[in-house]
């Protein structure tokens, strides 16, 4: 034999070995690919099947769907193998497709990607707004994006309804607003203004703070019979509900002063309280006992230099030199008392030259302040007013007001402030 033929021979089984190990290992890496893919199918299911939500395995390119959940068929109205025969952008209205596709691209950029912004369109035509998730895988060594779609109809209405809802209390809020600032404008014009007590009393001042926008607090003051009349009240409440019974004591101490042309203090507080009364019980014949209004009222006589007080809960403030004197009132308010009515006591008070009086609701006292938190009460305005007895008049009501605004600080004003200055 011909050693050329002799060597081919004998090459041909280490060949055929060679490819049969060849087509072994071939045979490898299809059985390991095609156990991946079944692997891959078998995940795929089970997230299919696992998922709440409608979801999709779509392909990257062409937007084919390879399959689809029940939650899916069931949303848009499709079987599972209807849905394999379409793709994605099937699914979208038409004027979304470009959107859909950018949308598509953007997941496969980005790794995945959220969005609400295109519907989904069921088999009769309806669109559905959805929450679309994304994340990026492959299908069978092609590069797919499974699709999560959330049914989000409910939740757009409940924040439909929360929306308008919102835009009803905010209507209601401007609305209830506007009526507030008209009362505000009411009471201002019912009531004096403050730089008129300085035609009665040069070296005076109001320092009025109420808490809200209309307040619950008044001052009112006249000259009758050669007397001047100041008072300062505080009613029920404070706000609307204040403001309005504030109207009715301005107009009760403009009926007694002005129209009857009392001047002493008592009568004036026992005709403001029938005048209340008549009025609280108007309609149902029996008012609320907490209705009313404490007040502080003086009468002075600038030529005797003789003033004349009473109060309603109501105690006046003179301050001579560093000395300070409380002239009490009655403990009772300008409204319904249980038991029997008393009259109110009229105290007068001999006047000096540089006296100052000051008449005050309880808003200053009650206010929360100061490092510890706590209320100012009437032994700190008192302190406050020997404090200040050096300073003019007119630097009094800054040096008040600024004390008031340190002291308060960042917490909440409680009450309606009100503070009369007069000095003699």
């Amino acid at each position: 034999m011909d050693l050329s033929v002799g060597l081919v021979f004998g090459a041909l089984p280490v060949l055929l070995l060679g490819a049969s190990v060849g087509l072994s290992h071939a045979y490898n890496r299809l059985s390991l690919r095609h156990a991946r893919s079944e692997r891959d199918r078998d995940s795929y299911l089970e997230v299919l099947e696992g998922s709440n939500d409608a979801l999709f395995v779509i392909n990257f390119v062409n937007g084919r769907i390879y399959q689809a959940n029940e939650q899916a068929a069931a949303l848009l109205g499709y079987t599972k193998i209807e849905l394999a025969a379409r793709t994605i952008f099937d699914l979208h209205p038409p004027e979304h497709l470009h959107l859909s596709a950018q949308r598509i691209a953007e997941a496969w950029e980005s790794k995945g990607l959220v969005y609400e912004d295109i519907p989904l369109r069921t088999a009769r035509g309806e669109l559905i707004a959805v929450e679309c998730s994304t994340r990026v895988t492959t299908y069978r060594g092609d590069p797919a994006i499974i699709l999560f779609a959330r049914d989000i109809r409910t939740r757009l209405e409940l924040q439909r309804r929360v929306a308008d809802q919102q835009a009803l209390v905010r209507q209601q809020n401007t609305e209830l607003l506007s009526s507030i600032r008209y009362a505000q404008r009411i009471q201002r014009a019912v009531l004096p203004e403050a730089e008129d007590l300085t035609r009665l009393f040069p070296d005076s001042f109001v320092m009025f703070r109420p808490r809200d926008i209309v307040s619950g607090d008044l001052y009112w003051f006249a000259q009758q019979d050669g007397r001047y009349i100041v008072t300062a009240a505080d009613c029920t409440g404070h706000g609307v509900p204040g403001a309005l019974l504030s109207l009715i004591g301005a107009s009760l101490f403009h009926e007694m002063v002005v129209e009857k042309r009392m001047t002493d203090p008592g009568a004036i507080l026992d005709g403001a309280r029938d005048g209340m009364i008549q009025a609280l019980s108007k309609h149902d014949g029996a008012g609320d006992h907490r209705d009313g209004m404490n007040a502080c009222l003086v009468s002075i006589d600038m030529e005797s230099l003789m003033l004349d007080h009473a109060g309603a809960f109501g105690p006046l403030y003179l301050v001579r030199g560093q000395e300070l004197v409380e002239v009490k009132g009655d403990r009772m308010p300008i409204g319904f008392e249980e038991g029997e009515m008393r009259n109110f006591t009229t105290t007068r008070v001999p006047l000096m030259r540089g006296d100052r009086i000051f008449l005050f609701s309880d808003g200053l006292a009650d206010q929360f302040g100061g490092e510890r938190g706590k209320k100012l009460k009437a032994s700190g305005l008192k302190q406050w007013l020997i404090e200040t007895s050096a300073l003019p008049i007119d630097d009094v009501y800054q040096a008040m007001s600024d004390r008031f605004r340190s002291w308060k600080g960042e917490m909440d004003q409680v009450d309606d402030v009100l503070l009369i200055g007069i000095q003699i």
